[in-house]
């Protein structure tokens, strides 16, 4: 999968003191941009790209039997591209847009350079057929259904211990499920505790990952709708407190991908710890927010967790400070740590309370978190996440 675009040369400057405030302009870390709510999934269509009429005849019957809209003439915003290796790259580059699908196809039996063609068109899956037909068919149908389209997935880590990234992925959670009609709160982190005791949500009813042990391959995106449900839209699915190890890299994949077809945003609160076995998981994410505290020790244990990021091949992550009054500049922390400042939350005792208490985020009080958070997903909703991938 793509990795984010680099925004900004790595090179960190020397961790600042906390006396020291150097007079400079200071950029927008965010803008109210408008908000443009998302309502449930409409059906979708699928656009193909080929002049092989006996492979577009195959994935035509495919499409009827799924019960999904297939059309050559891209007049309707596709949410999945089917592609031969006899497409236009010109004309594919055109079509793709964050988020879709490209699926180049084949038919069973194949020339060794159909692979290296079908790799230099930069596609998110090759398949071939009719070995490949079911898990084609499984994909027009999410089309069909209104899922083809996939929702946007934010990442969240601490830059240190009790940084409060999970604080920050409960309020994105929040903001987004209002931005944009639903959202999953995703608990990757298997020392955790549960998000559920954090948002409020642990005597609720619903699917946990104990649920979904030993769970791989593909996950029917209706599953996690069973997922702990805290109104208006907003679902958590948080780690399990009665025994078992907690999810692995490749069952947090399988249920991410799910996520993505189930619902209009995924938070996923990712943990520290072994970032770099969770490559699918980091590239899958639209947008990486690193929370750290605004202390010099704070920015040195973001420096090792951008590091980190960076060699699982993930850039372009953004940091959020964490201000705790220890009077060290946001700005410079981002600097000390060469990633650009998504925010700054500023000290809020009766939200810590309210969290304590087991009372969730708070949906309606003005706390900087809540300010933060509603500025991030307005603003995310009004780009479509267009520039922040690709």
């Amino acid at each position: 999968m793509p990795a984010h675009e680099d925004v900004r040369d790595p090179v960190r400057r020397a961790v600042p003191h906390p006396a020291r405030h150097p007079d400079r302009p200071r950029s927008r870390t965010h803008g109210a941009r408008g908000h443009r709510g998302a309502s449930a999934p409409s059906p979708g269509a699928a656009l193909l790209l080929t002049d092989d009429e006996d492979l577009a005849a195959a994935r035509v019957r495919l499409a009827a039997a799924a019960g999904a809209d297939l059309h050559r003439d891209g007049g309707r915003e596709a949410t999945l591209v089917l592609a031969g290796v006899d497409a236009d790259p010109e004309r594919l580059a055109a079509v793709r847009r964050p988020g879709i699908p490209l699926v180049v196809v084949g038919r069973a039996p194949l020339d060794p350079p159909w692979w290296q063609v079908a790799a230099g068109l930069e596609a998110d899956h090759a398949v071939v057929l009719p070995e490949a037909q079911d898990w084609l068919l499984e994909r027009l149908s999410d089309v069909a259904d209104g899922r083809g389209r996939r929702g946007p997935v934010l990442g969240v880590v601490g830059g240190t211990g009790g940084a409060g990234a999970s604080v920050l992925a409960a309020g994105l959670g929040r903001a987004l499920a209002e931005a944009l009609g639903g959202c999953l709160l995703l608990d990757a982190d298997p020392r955790s505790g549960g998000l559920d005791l954090l948002v409020g949500g642990d005597a609720l009813p619903g699917l946990r990952w104990g649920d979904l042990a030993g769970v791989q391959g593909r996950l029917g995106p209706h599953v996690l709708r069973s997922a702990v449900h805290l109104g208006a839209g907003l679902h958590v699915l948080p780690a399990d407190r009665r025994g078992g190890g907690g999810p692995d890299a490749d069952a947090v994949w399988t249920v991410l991908d799910a996520a993505r077809r189930a619902f209009a945003a995924t938070v996923v609160d990712l943990p520290r710890g072994g970032l770099a076995d969770l490559g699918p998981v980091l590239g899958a994410c639209d947008e990486l927010l690193v929370v750290t505290p605004g202390t010099t020790r704070g920015a040195a244990a973001a420096c090792a967790v951008l590091d980190e990021l960076r060699q699982a091949g993930t850039t372009g992550a953004r940091l959020v400070v964490r201000d705790v009054g220890a009077g060290l500049d946001a700005e410079d922390v981002a600097d000390a740590a060469g990633a650009p400042l998504a925010g700054t939350v500023r000290p809020d005792r009766d939200l810590d309370a309210a969290l304590e208490r087991g009372e969730g985020v708070p949906g309606g009080r003005r706390s900087s978190l809540r300010v933060l958070a509603t500025a991030l997903a307005r603003d995310w909703a009004a780009a479509g996440l267009d520039g922040v991938r690709r």
